[in-house]
């Protein structure tokens, strides 16, 4: 008996005992792995961080430059730039880069902080400038709330420059940053494409197309006209053009015809001033239409084109 109160009582402690180291054992893993989250926190922080560039590429030009800005900076936050080529494009210390030579080359932008280094990249991509401008259209007939979009065609083809909209007179058509023509109301005007090249003269290169708007109705009309009358070629485009704006902003009005229609009185204004029939004429004995105009010996009323009455 008493033997096996003695036999417990081994047993008893014996649990006790392990019970105790058991404890012991299980509270340091607790801990360590406490001490393993606060360790990797910073490394947490540093992959949040929102430090971001304006921009992660650009297309400039040469001799052109751009700002590159590092957003959500803190207070305590430093940054740096770099070029990984500075010939083709510097960087100054407030993040103004220049485009020195055609090529390609990155901007390291790095930020640092309490808590850490971070790296942003801009890819920089500099193209020649443009040395000639031309549309892919010199005239388009739209009816009012139509639309149409103009392309440009630049040279050297490998141009990094975009050329610059505008229009001549906004309550007639307008005109975005990317050539979309939108017709308002009735009338002719210019939609011209610019570089920053320039003339002789020192002034900037342009082109222009001519729009004219008018109604639903007519706008086909108008289309077929300019189409079955080739003569009108051997006008100089300029007076032709001066002509044009004359007739459909001052002398016909759409919303208040006369008896003639518009193709009709269109016809008879530019008979009276270039003469048509002797044009046509012209026209058909001599196959101008595989002749230079500059060599085509045209009577026409002295409409003179100068450049600065679109300007």
């Amino acid at each position: 008996m008493k033997n096996k109160i003695i036999s417990k009582l081994i047993i008893t402690f014996g649990l006790l005992l392990f019970i105790t180291l058991l404890t012991q054992f299980i509270t340091p893993i607790g801990v360590i792995a406490q001490a393993a989250e606060v360790t990797q926190s910073p490394s947490i922080d540093k992959e949040k961080n929102n430090y971001r560039l304006n921009l992660k590429n650009i297309t400039i030009v040469k001799g052109k430059t751009f700002s590159l800005k590092v957003y959500y900076l803190k207070d305590t936050s430093k940054v740096s730039f770099k070029s990984s080529n500075p010939e083709i494009v510097s960087i100054s210390d407030d993040g103004t880069l220049t485009a020195n030579a055609v090529g390609s080359a990155s901007i390291t932008a790095t930020v640092v902080d309490d808590t850490g280094s971070y790296d942003l990249t801009c890819d920089i991509t500099v193209g020649p400038p443009a040395f000639s401008v031309k549309l892919t259209k010199s005239r388009i007939i739209l009816e009012v709330d139509k639309i149409d979009l103009l392309k440009v065609i630049l040279k050297p083809s490998n141009t990094a420059e975009t050329a610059r909209f505008s229009s001549y007179n906004d309550e007639i058509v307008s005109v975005s940053s990317g050539g979309r023509v939108t017709a308002k109301k009735p009338g002719l005007t210019y939609v011209f494409a610019e570089i920053d090249a320039v003339n002789p003269d020192g002034q900037r290169k342009f082109t222009k197309c001519t729009v004219i708007v008018t109604t639903e109705e007519d706008a086909p009309l108008l289309e077929n006209f300019f189409n079955e009358h080739p003569e009108l070629n051997l006008i100089s485009e300029l007076d032709l053009t001066l002509a044009l704006e004359e007739f459909f902003n001052n002398l016909y009005d759409p919303a208040n015809p006369e008896e003639d229609p518009l193709v009709e009185a269109l016809y008879q204004f530019l008979n009276e001033m270039f003469n048509l029939d002797e044009l046509q004429k012209t026209f058909e004995q001599n196959k101008v239409a595989q002749i230079p105009i500059n060599q085509i010996d045209v009577i026409a009323k002295g409409i003179r084109y100068v450049k600065t009455s679109y300007k």
